[in-house]
C-alpha cells in the first residue's frame, strides 16, 4: 500500500514502468510508512511527468511492461530472483547480461537521468564482482557466493538460482 499512499501524498507518482518517481530522486528511492496518531496538512497528489514518453516501455526486451503495468511472469527481475523453476526458452536472447534482476526501464529512464546520484556505499557493487570475468561467474563456487553476497540481495536467489541464471545466459553464447 505504500505506493499507493505515496501517490495519493504527492511524494510520488507512478511511472509507466509501475515505479513510483519523484522529480529530485527518480525511482532510486525507498518507500515507508510512518503510523502515528497526530492530525497533519494533507498534500495533493503530484503530477504525472511522464507524458507522452515511452522509453520505458520500448526498452523492455522482454515486452513485460504496458502502460502502467508490468506483466510480472515476463519481467527479467521476476525471471532471474523470484522464480524458482527453469527460465522458459522463450526468452532466450533477450536478458543481455543481466544475470540477477533487471534496470532497463529505469536506466532508460530521462527523470532517473536527471535525479541526483546517492553516495550510500551499501547500493554500490562490491569491488570483487567488478573485476570478475565471464569464466570467474561460471565457475563460481558456493563459498564464493556465500561470501560475495552474503547480507545482499543477492542472496535471495541463492546460489543455485545464480548458477541457473548464468548458465542460462550461456546458453544464449
Amino acid at each position: 500500500m505504500e505506493r499507493a499512499w505515496a501517490k495519493k501524498s504527492g511524494i510520488a507518482w507512478q511511472g509507466k514502468n509501475t515505479l513510483m518517481l519523484t522529480k529530485g530522486k527518480g525511482s532510486f528511492h525507498f518507500l515507508a510508512e510512518l503510523i502515528i496518531d497526530l492530525e497533519l496538512e494533507t498534500d495533493n497528489a503530484v503530477k504525472d511527468y511522464c507524458g507522452n514518453c515511452t522509453k520505458c516501455i520500448d526498452a523492455c526486451p522482454t515486452n513485460a511492461i504496458t502502460p502502467y503495468q508490468v506483466d510480472g511472469s515476463k519481467c527479467i527481475s521476476y525471471l532471474t530472483i523470484e522464480l524458482k523453476d527453469q527460465i522458459p526458452n522463450e526468452f532466450n536472447g533477450k536478458f543481455e547480461d543481466w544475470m540477477f534482476g533487471c534496470d532497463i526501464c529505469q536506466d532508460v529512464c530521462p527523470i532517473n537521468a536527471r535525479a541526483k546520484q546517492h553516495k550510500e556505499q551499501d547500493f554500490l557493487p562490491k569491488k570483487e564482482t567488478l573485476s570478475m570475468t565471464k569464466t570467474d561467474w561460471q565457475e563460481i563456487t558456493e563459498d564464493v557466493f556465500n561470501n560475495l553476497f552474503n547480507g545482499t540481495p543477492v542472496r535471495r536467489t541463492k546460489y543455485a538460482g545464480l548458477k541457473r541464471n548464468i548458465g542460462f545466459l550461456d546458453k544464449l553464447s
